[in-house]
C-alpha cells in the first residue's frame, strides 16, 4: 500500500512538473537582408516563424547563442561603429560590451558562459627587446568577459585573423587567418601555439567546431566553387559535404551534432539551408528574395 500511495505522488509530481515547464522550441538565429537593411532574426528550426529581433536602422548581424540559449551576442553599427552587443532571447536589452575602438565584429559566446571571442582591428601591442612595437589596423581575434570587461587579445602573429570558434571545453579555438596571401584554418591552441590547419592554396573560411570535438566545418573553394567541407582532427580526413555547383558557406552544428545548417545560393540568391552532418538530405528553410547568412543553432537547454 505504501508503494502505490508512493507511486501515485510521483506520477503527480511528474504531471505537476510537465505543467510547469513547458518544452522550448529550438530556435536558428541568423542576419537577414529582408528589412533593406542587415537585422538579426530567429525562427524554428524548420524555417518557420520568422521574426525580427534587432529593429534598427543600423547594421545588426553576425549573431551567435549564449550557452543557456538565453542571449544572443551580435554586431552592430547602431552606434556609429561596429561594436559588440548582447541582447535577450526577445531582442530586448540591447546592451554594448566594446569600447575599445576600431571594429568590433563576428562574436563567439565561450561554452562556459564567461568569455566572448570576437575580431577586432583596435591597436595592439608586439613586445620587443626594451619594449613593444604599437601595431594599428591589423584584425586580430580578442576576448572579453560576457559583461565586457577585461579585453584580451588572443592572437598576435601578423595577419588578418577571423570567424573564431570555440572547442567544446572551452581550451582551444579555431579560426581562420590570412597569412602569405591566402585564407587558412588555424587551431589556437591552450599554450597560445597556432597551427596551419588546412595548408591549402584554396581559400579555406569560416571554420565551425562540432559539439563532440572530433571535426571542423568550413567553406572552402579548392574545387572552384565555395563549398562545405568537413576535417577529422583525429585522422586529417577531409570531406566535401555539399558537392555542388552552387556557393555554400557559414557552417553551424546543430547541438547534438547530427546537423548542419549553412547558406547556399543554389535557388539563385542566399538562403539557410540544413542537411545532415554527413551531408545528406539538404533542405531549404529559409524562401525569402533578400539573403539570409549567418545562421546559428540554439544551444540543447
Amino acid at each position: 500500500m505504501k508503494w502505490q500511495v508512493l507511486s501515485v505522488v510521483i506520477v503527480l509530481l511528474v504531471a505537476v512538473g510537465c505543467s510547469v515547464l513547458p518544452i522550448r522550441k529550438e530556435k536558428i538565429v541568423f542576419e537577414s537582408y529582408r528589412d533593406d537593411v542587415a537585422e538579426v532574426y530567429v525562427m524554428d528550426v524548420d524555417g518557420s516563424n520568422p521574426v525580427n529581433l534587432s529593429n534598427h536602422p543600423a547594421y545588426d548581424g553576425t549573431p551567435d547563442w549564449s550557452p543557456d540559449g538565453q542571449q544572443i551576442v551580435f554586431t552592430s553599427e547602431r552606434d556609429g561603429n561596429p561594436d559588440i552587443y548582447v541582447m535577450d532571447l526577445d531582442g530586448t536589452d540591447p546592451r554594448q560590451l566594446t569600447q575599445g575602438g576600431g571594429f568590433n565584429v563576428v562574436p563567439a559566446w565561450s561554452p562556459d558562459g564567461s568569455q566572448i571571442l570576437f575580431a577586432s582591428n583596435r591597436t595592439y601591442h608586439i613586445d620587443v627587446e626594451g619594449g613593444y612595437i604599437e601595431v594599428p589596423g591589423n584584425t586580430k581575434l580578442w576576448v572579453v568577459d560576457a559583461d565586457g570587461s577585461n579585453p584580451d587579445q588572443l592572437t598576435s602573429q601578423l595577419g588578418l585573423d577571423l570567424y573564431g570558434s570555440w572547442s567544446p571545453d572551452g581550451q582551444s579555438v579555431v579560426f581562420m587567418s590570412v597569412r602569405d596571401d591566402n585564407s587558412e584554418i588555424y587551431l589556437l591552441r591552450p599554450n597560445g601555439v597556432e597551427v596551419n590547419l588546412t595548408n591549402n592554396t584554396a581559400s579555406d573560411l569560416n571554420p565551425a567546431w562540432s559539439p563532440d570535438g572530433s571535426r571542423i566545418a568550413f567553406m572552402s573553394n579548392r574545387e572552384g566553387n565555395s563549398e562545405i567541407y568537413t576535417l577529422d582532427l583525429e585522422n586529417d580526413t577531409l570531406t566535401n559535404l555539399t558537392q555542388s555547383p552552387s556557393n555554400e558557406g557559414d557552417p553551424a552544428w546543430s547541438p547534438d551534432g547530427s546537423k548542419i545548417v549553412f547558406t547556399s545560393d543554389r535557388d539563385g540568391n542566399i538562403e539557410i539551408y540544413v542537411m545532415d552532418a554527413d551531408g545528406a538530405n539538404p533542405r531549404r528553410l529559409t524562401n525569402h528574395p533578400a539573403d539570409d547568412i549567418h545562421p546559428h543553432w540554439q544551444p540543447a537547454s
